[in-house]
């Protein structure tokens, strides 16, 4: 499994949040949330070398943490994650290997 690169999965989150390529206003937020569900994982027991890796399980992982938190709002409501969330984290915390 080849590297994630970075600048390309950055376009392909915007792209799912339906946000232009061009448009930058959001791209700090969004790409701190991919740190922090990759730092998450790794927690979690995923190899970090899976984690930064193309693997798609992980890429769509981070995929259904940024949609999740992207833009929330610190008004009392509870926005969780979906239970495919860790159903999926635990999948690949099994299966994942060193690479």
């Amino acid at each position: 499994m080849s590297k994630r690169e970075p600048d390309k999965f950055l376009l392909r989150i915007k792209e799912s949040l339906m946000i232009p390529a061009k448009d930058t206003f959001a791209d700090n937020e969004i790409k701190l949330h991919i740190e922090t569900c990759s730092q998450l994982l790794i927690t979690a027991g995923v190899p970090a070398s899976v984690v930064w890796s193309d693997n798609p399980l992980v890429e769509g992982i981070i995929l259904i943490y940024v949609k999740t938190f992207f833009g929330f709002k610190n008004d009392g409501s509870v926005k969780e994650l979906p239970a495919s969330y860790q159903l999926l984290v635990n999948q690949l915390v099994l299966t994942a290997k060193e690479e």
